[in-house]
Protein backbone atom coordinates (compact mmCIF):
# COMPACT_ATOMS: atom_id res chain seq x y z
CA UNK A 1 0.00 0.00 0.00
CA UNK A 2 1.28 3.45 -0.82
CA UNK A 3 2.13 5.48 2.25
CA UNK A 4 -0.17 8.47 1.90
CA UNK A 5 0.94 10.51 4.88
CA UNK A 6 4.66 10.27 4.35
CA UNK A 7 6.58 13.57 4.32
CA UNK A 8 6.54 15.05 0.84
CA UNK A 9 8.26 18.32 1.46
CA UNK A 10 10.02 18.48 -1.93
CA UNK A 11 6.81 18.31 -3.95
CA UNK A 12 5.69 21.95 -3.61
CA UNK A 13 4.99 23.56 -6.94
CA UNK A 14 5.99 27.05 -7.96
CA UNK A 15 2.51 28.48 -7.40
CA UNK A 16 2.38 27.25 -3.81
CA UNK A 17 5.81 28.64 -3.06
CA UNK A 18 4.89 32.00 -4.56
CA UNK A 19 1.71 32.23 -2.47
CA UNK A 20 3.53 31.31 0.72
CA UNK A 21 6.35 33.77 0.03
CA UNK A 22 3.83 36.54 -0.56
CA UNK A 23 1.91 35.61 2.57
CA UNK A 24 5.11 35.51 4.61
CA UNK A 25 6.11 38.98 3.45
CA UNK A 26 2.67 40.32 4.39
CA UNK A 27 2.81 38.54 7.74
CA UNK A 28 6.24 39.98 8.48
CA UNK A 29 4.94 43.47 7.74
CA UNK A 30 2.00 42.90 10.07
CA UNK A 31 4.30 41.57 12.81
CA UNK A 32 6.38 44.76 12.79
CA UNK A 33 3.39 46.78 13.96
CA UNK A 34 2.10 44.07 16.26
CA UNK A 35 5.37 43.79 18.17
CA UNK A 36 4.55 47.13 19.77
CA UNK A 37 1.22 45.91 21.09
CA UNK A 38 0.67 44.50 24.56
CA UNK A 39 -0.86 41.24 23.35
CA UNK A 40 2.41 39.68 22.17
CA UNK A 41 2.04 35.91 22.50
CA UNK A 42 5.73 35.22 22.98
CA UNK A 43 5.73 37.46 26.06
CA UNK A 44 2.61 35.91 27.58
CA UNK A 45 2.52 32.72 29.58
CA UNK A 46 -1.06 32.08 28.46
CA UNK A 47 -1.94 31.18 32.03
CA UNK A 48 -5.72 31.34 32.44
CA UNK A 49 -6.18 31.61 28.67
CA UNK A 50 -8.51 29.10 27.04
CA UNK A 51 -7.92 26.60 24.23
CA UNK A 52 -10.45 24.49 22.33
CA UNK A 53 -8.97 21.35 20.77
CA UNK A 54 -11.34 19.52 18.45
CA UNK A 55 -10.94 15.79 18.01
CA UNK A 56 -9.16 15.64 21.35
CA UNK A 57 -10.54 12.29 22.42
CA UNK A 58 -7.47 10.50 21.08
CA UNK A 59 -4.28 10.83 19.06
CA UNK A 60 -2.82 14.23 18.21
CA UNK A 61 -5.75 16.12 19.69
CA UNK A 62 -5.56 14.30 23.00
CA UNK A 63 -1.82 14.84 23.38
CA UNK A 64 -2.21 18.50 22.41
CA UNK A 65 -4.92 19.05 25.02
CA UNK A 66 -2.78 17.40 27.70
CA UNK A 67 0.31 19.38 26.74
CA UNK A 68 -1.53 22.70 26.69
CA UNK A 69 -3.02 21.99 30.11
CA UNK A 70 0.52 21.46 31.38
CA UNK A 71 1.39 24.90 29.99
CA UNK A 72 -1.32 26.47 32.13
CA UNK A 73 -4.19 26.89 29.68
CA UNK A 74 -7.82 26.12 30.37
CA UNK A 75 -8.78 23.25 28.07
CA UNK A 76 -11.98 22.38 26.23
CA UNK A 77 -11.89 18.72 25.20
CA UNK A 78 -14.11 18.15 22.18
CA UNK A 79 -15.01 14.89 20.46
CA UNK A 80 -17.99 12.97 19.08
CA UNK A 81 -17.33 10.10 21.50
CA UNK A 82 -18.16 10.61 25.17
CA UNK A 83 -15.96 7.73 26.32
CA UNK A 84 -12.92 9.29 24.66
CA UNK A 85 -13.75 12.71 26.09
CA UNK A 86 -13.88 11.28 29.61
CA UNK A 87 -10.57 9.49 29.10
CA UNK A 88 -8.79 12.68 28.02
CA UNK A 89 -10.35 14.72 30.83
CA UNK A 90 -9.19 12.19 33.42
CA UNK A 91 -5.64 12.17 32.06
CA UNK A 92 -5.53 15.97 32.16
CA UNK A 93 -6.75 15.95 35.75
CA UNK A 94 -3.81 13.70 36.64
CA UNK A 95 -1.40 16.37 35.38
CA UNK A 96 -3.07 19.28 37.18
CA UNK A 97 -2.38 19.57 40.88
CA UNK A 98 -5.09 22.03 41.83
CA UNK A 99 -8.49 23.32 40.66
CA UNK A 100 -8.70 20.78 37.86
CA UNK A 101 -12.46 21.03 37.51
CA UNK A 102 -12.15 24.79 37.08
CA UNK A 103 -9.72 24.42 34.18
CA UNK A 104 -11.25 21.62 32.10
CA UNK A 105 -14.46 21.31 30.12
CA UNK A 106 -15.38 18.17 28.19
CA UNK A 107 -18.07 18.50 25.52
CA UNK A 108 -19.46 16.15 22.94
CA UNK A 109 -19.56 17.94 19.59
CA UNK A 110 -19.86 17.02 15.94
CA UNK A 111 -17.96 19.90 14.37
CA UNK A 112 -19.71 19.40 11.03
CA UNK A 113 -22.98 20.65 12.56
CA UNK A 114 -23.34 24.38 13.17
CA UNK A 115 -25.81 23.94 16.03
CA UNK A 116 -23.36 21.77 17.95
CA UNK A 117 -20.48 24.16 17.27
CA UNK A 118 -22.62 27.05 18.54
CA UNK A 119 -23.28 25.08 21.74
CA UNK A 120 -19.55 24.35 22.07
CA UNK A 121 -18.67 28.04 21.84
CA UNK A 122 -21.46 29.22 24.17
CA UNK A 123 -20.56 26.60 26.79
CA UNK A 124 -16.90 27.58 26.62
CA UNK A 125 -17.67 31.28 27.07
CA UNK A 126 -20.04 30.51 29.92
CA UNK A 127 -17.29 28.69 31.84
CA UNK A 128 -14.08 30.48 30.81
CA UNK A 129 -15.29 33.88 29.50
CA UNK A 130 -12.96 33.83 26.47
CA UNK A 131 -11.46 31.68 23.71
CA UNK A 132 -7.84 32.42 22.89
CA UNK A 133 -6.63 29.31 21.07
CA UNK A 134 -8.39 27.00 18.61
CA UNK A 135 -6.83 23.79 17.31
CA UNK A 136 -8.89 22.36 14.45
CA UNK A 137 -7.84 18.74 14.65
CA UNK A 138 -10.99 16.65 14.12
CA UNK A 139 -10.70 14.42 11.07
CA UNK A 140 -11.61 11.14 9.39
CA UNK A 141 -10.42 9.20 6.35
CA UNK A 142 -11.90 6.65 3.94
CA UNK A 143 -9.37 4.57 1.99
CA UNK A 144 -11.02 4.01 -1.37
CA UNK A 145 -10.41 4.83 -4.98
CA UNK A 146 -12.42 7.85 -6.07
CA UNK A 147 -14.63 5.74 -8.31
CA UNK A 148 -15.59 3.61 -5.29
CA UNK A 149 -16.16 6.53 -2.92
CA UNK A 150 -19.83 7.19 -2.24
CA UNK A 151 -21.30 10.66 -2.13
CA UNK A 152 -22.06 10.12 1.56
CA UNK A 153 -18.41 9.21 2.30
CA UNK A 154 -17.15 12.22 0.36
CA UNK A 155 -19.54 14.56 2.14
CA UNK A 156 -18.73 13.18 5.59
CA UNK A 157 -14.99 13.59 5.02
CA UNK A 158 -15.27 17.15 3.74
CA UNK A 159 -17.83 18.10 6.39
CA UNK A 160 -15.79 16.91 9.36
CA UNK A 161 -12.29 17.73 8.15
CA UNK A 162 -12.89 21.03 6.34
CA UNK A 163 -16.36 22.33 7.10
CA UNK A 164 -15.71 21.66 10.79
CA UNK A 165 -12.63 23.89 10.68
CA UNK A 166 -14.67 26.55 8.87
CA UNK A 167 -17.51 26.47 11.42
CA UNK A 168 -15.23 26.55 14.46
CA UNK A 169 -13.03 29.28 13.03
CA UNK A 170 -16.01 31.41 12.05
CA UNK A 171 -17.45 30.99 15.55
CA UNK A 172 -14.32 32.09 17.45
CA UNK A 173 -13.21 34.96 15.19
CA UNK A 174 -15.66 37.58 16.54
CA UNK A 175 -14.30 36.91 20.04
CA UNK A 176 -10.67 37.04 18.94
CA UNK A 177 -11.04 40.15 16.80
CA UNK A 178 -12.80 41.97 19.65
CA UNK A 179 -9.98 41.02 22.01
CA UNK A 180 -7.38 41.62 19.27
CA UNK A 181 -5.63 38.41 20.16
CA UNK A 182 -5.80 34.74 19.24
CA UNK A 183 -4.14 31.75 17.61
CA UNK A 184 -5.79 29.20 15.31
CA UNK A 185 -3.94 26.07 14.23
CA UNK A 186 -5.39 23.83 11.54
CA UNK A 187 -4.10 20.27 11.57
CA UNK A 188 -3.61 19.46 7.89
CA UNK A 189 -1.28 16.73 6.58
CA UNK A 190 1.46 15.87 4.14
CA UNK A 191 -1.55 14.72 2.10
CA UNK A 192 -2.65 18.35 2.14
CA UNK A 193 0.39 19.28 0.07
CA UNK A 194 0.61 16.35 -2.35
CA UNK A 195 -2.23 14.09 -3.47
CA UNK A 196 -2.02 10.34 -2.90
CA UNK A 197 -4.10 7.52 -4.41
CA UNK A 198 -7.10 5.99 -2.65
CA UNK A 199 -7.77 8.95 -0.36
CA UNK A 200 -9.05 11.64 -2.71
CA UNK A 201 -11.64 13.01 -0.27
CA UNK A 202 -9.09 13.18 2.54
CA UNK A 203 -6.53 14.94 0.32
CA UNK A 204 -9.15 17.41 -0.89
CA UNK A 205 -10.11 18.25 2.69
CA UNK A 206 -6.51 18.69 3.82
CA UNK A 207 -5.54 20.78 0.78
CA UNK A 208 -8.61 22.86 1.62
CA UNK A 209 -7.41 23.41 5.17
CA UNK A 210 -4.20 24.99 3.90
CA UNK A 211 -6.16 27.28 1.58
CA UNK A 212 -8.48 28.17 4.45
CA UNK A 213 -5.48 28.91 6.64
CA UNK A 214 -3.86 31.29 4.17
CA UNK A 215 -7.10 33.09 3.32
CA UNK A 216 -8.22 33.66 6.91
CA UNK A 217 -4.70 34.65 7.93
CA UNK A 218 -4.77 37.46 5.38
CA UNK A 219 -8.14 38.62 6.71
CA UNK A 220 -7.30 38.76 10.43
CA UNK A 221 -3.60 39.55 10.67
CA UNK A 222 -4.31 43.18 11.56
CA UNK A 223 -6.11 41.97 14.69
CA UNK A 224 -3.00 40.27 16.14
CA UNK A 225 -4.45 36.86 15.30
CA UNK A 226 -2.22 34.17 13.85
CA UNK A 227 -3.73 31.42 11.71
CA UNK A 228 -1.40 28.56 10.81
CA UNK A 229 -1.47 24.98 9.56
CA UNK A 230 0.63 22.00 10.60
CA UNK A 231 1.33 19.23 8.10
CA UNK A 232 2.54 16.04 9.79
CA UNK A 233 3.86 13.00 7.99
CA UNK A 234 2.64 9.57 9.07
CA UNK A 235 1.57 9.56 12.72
CA UNK A 236 1.17 6.53 14.97
CA UNK A 237 -2.53 6.94 15.73
CA UNK A 238 -5.58 4.71 15.95
CA UNK A 239 -6.81 6.16 12.65
CA UNK A 240 -3.55 5.15 10.96
CA UNK A 241 -3.89 1.66 12.43
CA UNK A 242 -7.48 1.34 11.23
CA UNK A 243 -6.55 2.36 7.68
CA UNK A 244 -4.24 -0.61 7.02
CA UNK A 245 -3.29 -2.84 9.95
CA UNK A 246 -0.55 -4.76 8.12
CA UNK A 247 1.09 -1.58 6.86
CA UNK A 248 0.79 -0.01 10.29
CA UNK A 249 2.52 -2.94 12.02
CA UNK A 250 5.39 -2.91 9.54
CA UNK A 251 5.98 0.84 9.63
CA UNK A 252 4.84 2.16 13.01
CA UNK A 253 8.40 2.43 14.31
CA UNK A 254 9.11 5.00 11.59
CA UNK A 255 6.01 7.08 12.27
CA UNK A 256 5.71 10.27 14.25
CA UNK A 257 4.27 9.96 17.73
CA UNK A 258 1.25 12.11 18.61
CA UNK A 259 3.28 13.72 21.39
CA UNK A 260 5.82 14.96 18.83
CA UNK A 261 3.12 16.68 16.82
CA UNK A 262 1.57 18.11 20.00
CA UNK A 263 4.94 19.51 21.01
CA UNK A 264 5.30 21.20 17.62
CA UNK A 265 1.82 22.70 17.99
CA UNK A 266 2.80 24.11 21.39
CA UNK A 267 5.91 25.62 19.80
CA UNK A 268 3.79 27.25 17.11
CA UNK A 269 1.53 28.75 19.76
CA UNK A 270 4.26 30.23 21.92
CA UNK A 271 6.89 31.31 19.39
CA UNK A 272 5.37 34.03 17.25
CA UNK A 273 8.75 35.02 15.82
CA UNK A 274 9.54 31.60 14.33
CA UNK A 275 5.96 30.70 13.39
CA UNK A 276 4.23 33.45 11.47
CA UNK A 277 0.68 34.16 10.39
CA UNK A 278 -0.38 32.12 7.34
CA UNK A 279 2.43 29.61 7.62
CA UNK A 280 2.14 25.87 6.96
CA UNK A 281 4.58 23.98 9.18
CA UNK A 282 5.86 20.60 8.06
CA UNK A 283 6.94 17.93 10.51
CA UNK A 284 8.47 14.57 9.59
CA UNK A 285 9.73 11.54 11.50
CA UNK A 286 13.30 12.83 11.70
CA UNK A 287 12.13 15.72 13.86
Amino acid sequence: MTSYLEPCWHAHNIVTRTVLQSQKQKSEQICISLNQKSHDLSLRKLTNETAIVTGSGRGIGKETAIRLSEMGLNIVVCSRTLREINSTVEEIKETITANADDRILGLRCDVSKSTEVDYLIKSTIRKFKSIDVLVNNAGIVYVKKLIDTSEEEWDETININLKGAFLCTKAVLPLMTKKRFGVIINVSSGAGETGFPDIAAYCASKFGMIGLTQSVAAEVGDYNIRVMAICPGEVDTKMQEEVDLDYYRKNKDNMLRPKQVAEKIVGMLFDDEKYFNGQSVEIGYSE
